[in-house]
C-alpha cells in the first residue's frame, strides 16, 4: 500500500507525508504516560502554550517545513523517470527545395507538420527502483528532521524559560541588596558629622554599592537579552519581565519511570535518537548508490511510439503532385555505455565507502548516546539532592527572618539586621529556584533524549488537521 502511494505523487503526495510522520513518530515511546506531569510545562501551564505555539510560529519549524516540500518536489521527479514520457511538436510552415543540377524540379513543404512521441523505459536493472527508493529515504529524513527540530525546540525552550525564571529571581535579589546598600550609605553619611563612622568607611560602603549597581547593570543586560532571545526562539511577538513566574514548585522525581527509560534505551543500543537513524538511513542510501552504480556499464533497453504527418508538393517541368506523408514508428532499443574511463567504478568504490563510513559513525553515535544517558541519569539523581539541600537552607533562612521579625517588634533587633536577613532570604530563594530549573532541564533533556518527550504528540494530531 505504501509504494501505491508513493507512486501516485499527484494524488497521494500528502497520504505519504502523513503517514511518513506517523512512522517517524512511531520511533518515540509509545507510553508517555510514566512522566506525565513531571516535565517544566507540567508546572508552568504558561510554558505549555508556548511549546504548542512554537509548533506553528517557530523559524526554525517553518524552514523544516519548507525543507519536507523539497524533498517531496525530490521525491516525484524520482518517480518520474519510471512513468511514460509523451512530447511532440507542431509546426505550420513553408520548405522550398530545389535541386542545382535539375532547375526544373522543386519541391515544396508546407502546411501542417505535426510529430507525436511516446516513451517508456522497460528494464534499467533495477536503478530506476533504486532513484525511487532513495529519494523516498531524502523525504522520510526530512521528515525526521522536522521531528528532531521541534523536539531539540521543545528542550530548548524548556531550558531558556527556566534560566529566565532564574535570572528574575536572581535580578529580584540584586535589586533588593542595592536598596539595601543604598539605605545604610545614606544611614552612614548622616552620621558621618557625628563621628559614628570614618571617610575612609564611608568610601568603602561607596565603593561596594557601585559594585552592586556594576553587577545589577549587568544582570539587567542579560535578562532583557534572555527574553529577547527566547521570544525569537519560540516566535512571539515579546514576553515581559511581569509575564514570568516568580515561583518555580518544587518538582518530583519519578524515579521508577526514569530507570525503566534507561533501562529501554540501553536495551535499544542508543540507536533509537535521531543521530543513529539518520547514520542507519545513510547506510541504506550509500547500499543504493552502489546498486545503481554497479548497473551503469550494463544496457538499459527502452520502448517508444511516434506518428508523424507531413504535407509535401513535388514539381516539375511536366507535373506537380501534392502528398501527405505520415509515418508510425514502434520500437524497443537500448542504450549501452560499454566503457566510460573508470566512472562507473569509482562510484562503486566511493558509496563502499561511505557505506563503511556511515556504519562507523553510526556505532560511535550509539555509544555516545548511550553514554549522555547514563551522565544524565547520574546528574538527575545528584540534582534530586542538591534540590533537598537548597529547601533546607531556604527553611532555615525563612525561619531565620520569622525570628527577627518577632525580636524586631519587640525592639530586640535593630532594622539593618532583619533588612540583612531578608536579602538573604531572597538569596536562598534564587538559589532554590536555581537547583530545581537545573533539576527539570535536565530531566527535559535526559526524556527527550530517551525518545519519550510527549510533545511529539503534537505532530501527528497538526498534520492531520493541516492535510485534510
Amino acid at each position: 500500500m505504501l509504494s501505491l502511494i508513493l507512486m501516485s505523487p499527484r494524488g497521494k503526495g500528502r497520504a505519504w507525508s502523513f503517514f511518513g510522520l506517523l512512522f517517524v513518530l512511531g520511533t518515540a515511546r509509545a507510553d508517555t504516560t510514566v512522566i506525565a506531569g513531571s516535565l517544566p510545562e507540567d508546572y508552568l501551564p504558561e510554558l505549555k502554550v508556548i511549546i504548542g505555539a512554537a509548533l506553528r510560529q517557530s523559524p526554525q519549524i517553518i524552514a523544516k517545513e519548507i525543507e519536507i516540500e523539497q524533498a517531496k518536489a525530490g521525491l516525484m521527479g524520482a518517480l518520474s523517470r519510471r512513468l511514460p514520457g509523451v512530447g511532440g511538436n507542431l509546426n505550420l510552415a513553408s520548405n522550398a527545395t530545389a535541386t542545382t543540377s535539375n532547375l526544373s524540379t522543386r519541391t515544396r513543404d508546407s502546411g501542417l507538420f505535426y510529430n507525436l512521441a511516446v516513451s517508456q523505459p522497460i528494464f534499467f536493472w533495477g536503478a530506476l527502483k533504486h532513484e525511487g527508493d532513495r529519494a523516498r529515504l531524502g523525504v522520510l529524513l526530512s521528515e525526521r528532521g522536522y521531528a528532531e527540530a521541534y523536539r531539540l525546540l521543545a528542550v530548548a525552550l524548556r531550558g531558556a524559560y527556566l534560566q529566565l525564571i532564574v535570572r528574575k529571581a536572581t535580578l529580584v535579589h540584586a535589586r533588593l541588596a542595592r536598596d539595601q546598600l543604598v539605605a545604610e550609605l545614606a544611614l552612614a553619611k548622616e552620621k558621618l558629622a557625628s563621628g559614628a563612622f570614618a571617610p575612609s568607611e564611608i568610601a568603602a560602603r561607596q565603593l561596594n554599592l557601585d559594585d552592586t549597581h556594576l553587577a545589577s547593570a549587568r544582570i539587567e543586560i542579560e535578562f532583557a537579552a534572555g527574553r529577547r532571545t527566547f521570544a525569537r526562539l519560540s516566535g512571539i511577538a515579546d514576553l515581559s519581565e511581569a509575564s514570568l513566574p516568580n515561583e518555580l514548585p518544587k518538582p518530583t522525581f519519578p524515579s521508577a519511570a526514569a530507570s525503566a527509560l534507561l533501562a529501554a534505551f540501553v536495551r535499544d543500543g542508543g540507536r533509537q535518537t535521531f543521530e543513529a537513524r539518520v547514520n542507519e538511513m545513510k547506510v541504506q542510501e550509500a547500499d543504493l548508490n552502489y546498486r545503481i552504480a554497479r548497473v551503469g556499464l550494463l544496457p538499459k533497453f527502452s520502448a517508444s511510439a511516434a506518428y508523424s504527418l507531413e504535407n509535401s508538393t513535388f514539381a516539375s517541368a511536366n507535373s506537380i503532385t501534392q502528398q501527405g506523408i505520415t509515418r508510425q514508428t514502434i520500437a524497443v532499443g537500448a542504450q549501452w555505455a560499454i566503457f566510460d574511463g573508470f566512472a562507473t567504478r569509482g562510484a562503486k568504490l566511493g558509496a563502499l565507502a561511505t557505506k563503511r563510513l556511515a556504519e562507523r559513525q553510526l556505532e560511535m553515535t550509539a555509544s555516545g548516546s548511550l553514554e549522555a544517558a547514563q551522565t544524565l541519569y547520574q546528574q538527575i539523581e545528584l540534582e534530586v539532592r542538591a534540590m533537598d539541600m537548597s529547601d533546607l537552607r531556604y527553611g532555615l533562612a525563612a525561619s531565620q527572618v520569622g525570628r527577627l521579625e518577632q525580636e524586631f517588634k519587640l525592639g530586640n533587633v535593630a532594622q539593618a539586621a532583619l533588612d540583612s536577613a531578608q536579602v538573604g532570604l531572597k538569596q536562598s530563594h534564587a538559589q532554590s529556584i536555581g537547583v530545581r530549573a537545573v533539576f527539570l532541564s535536565r530531566w527535559s533533556e535526559f526524556v527527550s533524549l530517551a525518545g519519550a518527550d510527549p510533545v511529539l504528540n503534537q505532530l501527528t494530531s497538526r498534520h492531520d488537521r493541516e492535510k485534510r
